[in-house]
């Protein structure tokens, strides 16, 4: 150790360059790859620090009568820990002196007991929360405040109503003054979930009851004692419940919360993945250019190794000494790397989830960083111990090296000389040198390409499923639905009003409900054809051809472990069905609000007809289930070019398919959970891979560098024989050109197989229809700034290969 430490002195002076190269690397591209995977981290379990943070209930339970009574039985259930209800008011907005009795606006809730405010709370984004017992003030979503025109601060005005009665009737005016501006939980949902209204604190809403004496509908929010796992329980004793007041087993419809928070988390999950896989890519970048630096650092050692083996130095010993200063650099770089990981983790966490999750600021996740930076650190000595371990070996002459094959070709082929020149110094290396750092290039700049052109497909196809709708299920021009699904359109001859308009191509019915499936509830849309095919996309085997059929999403595939061309049973009881899955299908975030529906990915495809049959809905007694929900309850409408959507919408829409004024409203283009999230990375895959080349070409420069001083005598016997100081930078110029020609050559294929394998697998994760885009003229002008950059940043090193006389460089001669 003493002979290493007393080499390291001796030699540092010549060295410092390429050690302080190695610390910079380690520090930056080690700080990126630790902050990344630290910041991965911290976006999956974002969400789960919410859910706590507000205090979430694992179910919530539907009252099925006005009777509030009902609300405390249900909260004193076993198993239950804590409860907190809301109650639905008959009440509609009053915007700018006019009534507005839609169905999308009109939704007043009061909190009974706490819920939105001590569980289940609301996630506030202007103003703050009123305290409980103020009895005049209310929080409005966005989109409500936006209908209104106010902000917090503001007044508005709801028209109260007993709907209970025959014939409604007006029961007085409230105005409340906006506390806050809010999103309602669970947050970061489908779109179609998002629904907009306004909170009223328990006190305002108890004297909201008194003043219209009618409860539309009311929900309680259960905590319980088992979690997740106390639902089953929970269920049958309400089915008992049920039973005993004479609502049938089903009159308590449940929401499992757990079934929403996994969607989201699942939502949530691709970001938090591509955001490790860029801090696996950052610190494979450490290793090879680290690898480079080191092998530059210790090619400046080989020649003297004469001198160590001088001094009695058996070649373990010899490889120490040529060592220490890399392992040195590679640990204080590896320092200031979990250095700046820690300055970098305020950006975490990414994506939407960031505005909810309650843990800011700068964050020491020991786990990845001190974890992290050991492997990476045992990885870098290894690494170098091998490389100083194979300096140490005794080097044979330069006669007796191979020249490259590429090399010997551009010398014989007849190229110009200063092409060739440049080609043979890519690929082999300066007289009485190793190959490592040439390898190293190569493969630094192979990786950087192949990143490159995978975040280009990977951008560009993420860009192509956000700009066509069908790619993501939405697969129609006009979807029209009534009452958020609960509606429907038995009684009206809907086939008489849509066939009259003018410009409808095609149009198709939807339905929903949730059935069992090889024993596991699972949400399904009920497809009814009525012109034309006009339904979501198949994108494996055959759409739907028959009563027998069902088409699954791919996530649910999976789930089942089930294939195309295979069977499952579908319902229970005597009116269950054996179908055929003939394909998979990608599926709109879509359904029945509040309740667990179709989306990306999950869920199943299947006849109208059949469904009905599956849920005991003949056709004799559709009159009497006019309340089903796998009744049809939303159109969907393809139109001819040229057609006004407007207008006919507003046609369908005055004719109250659903007889219930207000009930019937199109529904805009809505997007999952996962889309949104992912739509928001925008650029940033190919912002990363560009700083990732970035950093290539910086250290291929630097490579550059340290060949053109090895090769001064070289140059120099060039110059002496007439070579101009253009014709030498240009021989410097080929040389980069040929390492990023080779680079593009190889990593361009590679780049595309691994773009698309990238983008099918993660369009597979969130099931949108997998089409890879692979832009041509996006991928050559990337490719070309990369070579003019390579090429551009040549010329520090060219300058300095010319700077000093061919007389000065051989004058030791």
């Amino acid at each position: 150790m003493a002979a290493a430490l007393f080499w390291w002195r001796a030699t540092r002076a010549q060295t410092w360059r390429s050690t302080v190269l190695v610390v910079v690397v380690c520090a930056i591209l080690g700080a990126v790859s630790l902050g990344a995977l630290a910041g991965a981290r911290r976006t999956e379990s974002a969400y789960g620090r919410y859910l706590a943070s507000s205090n979430a209930s694992d179910a919530m339970v539907n009252i099925p009568s006005p009777q509030t009574s009902l609300i405390a039985t249900v909260s004193h259930q076993p198993g239950v820990a804590s409860a907190a209800a809301w109650l639905g008011l008959d009440a509609n907005p009053v915007v700018h002196g006019r009534v507005d009795d839609a169905f999308q606006t009109d939704n007043l809730a009061g909190s009974v007991h706490g819920e939105f405010f001590t569980q289940d709370k609301l996630t506030v984004l202007e103003g703050r929360l009123p305290r409980l017992d103020s009895p005049d003030q209310v929080v409005l979503t966005t989109g409500l405040a936006r209908l209104f025109g106010v902000g917090v601060g503001g007044s508005v005005t709801y028209q109260f109503e007993n709907a209970l009665l025959e014939a409604p009737v007006v029961t007085g005016y409230s105005t409340y003054r906006v506390a806050a501006i809010v999103e309602l939980p669970p947050v970061l949902v489908d779109q179609f979930d998002q629904v907009q209204g306004a909170i009223l604190t328990p006190a305002a809403a108890t004297a909201s009851l008194r003043h219209t004496g009618a409860v539309a509908f009311s929900w309680v929010g259960l905590r319980l004692v088992r979690g997740n796992a106390g639902v089953p329980a929970l269920q049958a004793s309400l089915s008992h419940l049920s039973v005993s007041l004479g609502h049938g087993e089903n009159g308590f419809a449940i929401r499992r919360l757990a079934t929403v928070h996994q969607q989201v988390q699942e939502a949530i999950r691709p970001q938090a993945l591509a955001l490790a896989i860029f801090g696996a890519l950052a610190a494979l970048a450490l290793l090879v250019l680290a690898g480079q630096g080191l092998a530059q650092l210790l090619d400046r050692s080989t020649t003297q190794l004469r001198i160590l083996r001088a001094m009695g130095l058996t070649r373990a010993r010899t490889a120490l000494a040529t060592g220490l200063a890399g392992a040195g650099a590679v640990g204080v770089g590896l320092i200031l790397a979990v250095g700046g990981a820690v300055a970098f983790s305020p950006l975490a966490p990414v994506g939407p989830v960031r505005s909810v999750d309650p843990a800011r600021g700068a964050q020491f996740d020991a786990t990845v960083l001190l974890g992290g930076g050991l492997v990476l650190l045992v990885v870098l000595l290894v690494e170098l111990a091998w490389m100083a371990w194979r300096s140490a070996r005794p080097f044979a002459s330069p006669e007796g090296s191979r020249p490259s094959v590429i090399g010997h070709a551009a010398a014989t082929a007849g190229l110009p000389t200063v092409l060739a020149l440049g080609a043979g110094y890519a690929l082999e290396p300066p007289p009485g040198r190793r190959r490592g750092p040439v390898r190293a290039n190569l493969i630094g700049s192979i990786a950087a390409v192949v990143a490159v052109v995978t975040a280009v497909i990977f951008g560009a196809s993420l860009g192509g499923v956000i700009a066509n709708p069908a790619r993501y299920g939405w697969n129609w021009d006009v979807l029209i639905q009534a009452e958020g699904g609960y509606g429907n359109y038995i009684g009206f001859n809907l086939t008489k009003l849509i066939d009259a308009q003018r410009g409808v191509a095609g149009w198709s019915t939807f339905s929903f409900a949730q059935v069992p499936i090889d024993g596991q509830s699972v949400p399904v849309l009920g497809l009814s054809a009525h012109r034309g095919s006009v339904a979501p996309p198949t994108v494996s085997g055959q759409p739907l051809g028959g009563p027998g059929e069902i088409e699954l999403g791919v996530t649910t595939l999976h789930q089942f472990g089930a294939h195309v061309g295979g069977k499952v049973r579908v319902g229970t009881g005597p009116n269950a069905r054996t179908l055929l899955v003939v394909g998979t299908v990608t599926l709109p975030s879509l359904g029945v609000q509040l309740t667990d529906h179709v989306s990306l990915g999950r869920g199943a495809m299947l006849a109208q007809n059949t469904l009905l049959d599956i849920e005991g809905v003949g056709p004799n007694s559709v009159k009497a289930a006019a309340a089903q929900p796998s009744l049809p309850s939303t159109i969907a409408i393809d139109t001819a070019p040229g057609t006004k959507i407007g207008p006919l919408v507003q046609r369908i829409v005055a004719a109250n398919p659903d007889g219930d004024a207000g009930g019937t409203y199109q529904v805009h283009r809505v997007l999952g959970a996962a889309i949104v999230n992912d739509s928001q990375m925008g650029s940033q895959p190919l912002t990363l891979a560009v700083l990732l080349a970035a950093a290539v070409v910086l250290s291929l420069s630097a490579t550059v560098l340290a060949s053109a001083r090895q090769r001064r005598r070289e140059l120099a016997v060039l110059r002496a024989l007439s070579m101009t100081r253009g014709q030498v930078r240009a021989v410097i110029a080929w040389q980069t050109t040929t390492i990023l020609a080779i680079a593009i050559a190889l990593g361009l294929p590679l780049g595309i197989a691994a773009g698309h394998w990238a983008w099918a697998s993660f369009a597979a994760s969130i099931g949108v229809v997998p089409v890879t885009v692979v832009p041509w003229a996006t991928l050559a002008l990337g490719l070309l700034a990369l070579v003019v950059a390579g090429v551009g940043l040549t010329a520090i090193p060219a300058l300095l290969a010319t700077r000093v006389s061919a007389a000065t460089d051989l004058q030791p001669e």
